[in-house]
């Protein structure tokens, strides 16, 4: 398992520890950033009816007319919500939803980050151990042993990928339409200014903006540590070894390898498909713009 691996190369030493541990603050500052920011919004929904409803406990004058609900506001049914005691059915229904919702977002997201964090951290301690061998080892055995790792790591990439890779498609269609609608609701209604609409809708594009990020960084890290080990092969001495035929063709293979990443359908999730999800979400903003124009 990818656990398996990543706990053998934790073990080894101190310095290759150091150097697992040094893309994990980043990570977790990511993640909890993340996680802080949509569990805060799904209380600011909400919290203000539980307070409500506190409140009139406290007075003994619970009316239900004095409330509405977190999500959909009462109008979201094909019925109308009741003023009595299945009023609370439909709180506790939303309630239960949103947070569903918010704490399954903030699993999976962050999920993917400590998946990528195991990746890039066993690849780099074994570029570590490629570029620095331990005296005490033959550096045929180093590089035969990164070699056979590096092949069990693909089919694991591979789940990965599996796993992730239609989630992230869904994101970045979503969040760009999202945000394009959003940035023309904004722009459109400029001259009946809101500040509480105004602070939601930010809020939530600055969700989906992080959210696009964190995936495209995360992948950007993936790549960026199999290009060191890449590096590390080439520029290791193991032409100057006399090496099985197997291992030569392995690390032939690996040089020729197109880079480790996690592919979206259609692109590789990275930092250039962050950068064309923000132009093309400012390229429909823009069209909408031009086509609300030309309607006036």
């Amino acid at each position: 398992m990818l656990d398996d691996l990543f706990e053998e190369e934790l073990v080894r030493n101190e310095k290759i520890r150091m150097i697992m541990f040094l893309s994990l603050p980043t990570t977790c500052f990511l993640a909890f950033t993340y996680s802080a920011i949509i569990i805060a919004c799904m209380l600011a929904f909400y919290m203000p009816t539980y307070l409500l409803i506190i409140h009139d406990l406290c007075h003994l004058n619970l009316r239900t007319a004095n409330y509405t609900l977190p999500v959909t506001k009462g109008y979201g049914y094909f019925w109308t919500v009741p003023n009595n005691f299945l009023y609370y059915f439909h709180l506790l229904y939303e309630t239960n939803t949103i947070s569903f919702s918010c704490l399954t977002a903030c699993g999976m997201d962050s999920a993917f980050g400590f998946y990528v964090y195991q990746f890039s951290s066993t690849m780099r301690a074994m570029t570590f151990r490629i570029m620095n061998p331990p005296p005490t080892e033959k550096f045929s055995d180093v590089l035969k042993a990164c070699v056979v790792k590096h092949q069990k790591l693909l089919p694991y990439r591979d789940m990965l990928e599996h796993m992730y890779g239609p989630i992230v498609f869904w994101h970045i269609v979503t969040n760009a339409v999202l945000l394009c609608a959003l940035i023309y609701e904004m722009s459109s209604s400029f001259s009946d200014f809101n500040i509480a609409s105004s602070f939601v809708s930010l809020t939530y594009a600055a969700i989906k903006l992080l959210q696009t990020f964190m995936y495209a960084w995360y992948g950007t890290v993936l790549t960026d540590a199999f290009e060191d080990f890449r590096n590390g092969v080439y520029f290791g001495e193991w032409h100057n070894y006399r090496l099985d035929h197997h291992v030569r063709t392995n690390i032939v293979m690996i040089m020729m390898q197109k880079p480790m990443t996690i592919n979206a359908f259609f692109s590789s999730v990275d930092m250039i498909m962050f950068t064309n999800f923000v132009n093309t979400t400012m390229s429909y903003f823009f069209l909408l713009q031009s086509v609300g124009e030309k309607g006036k």
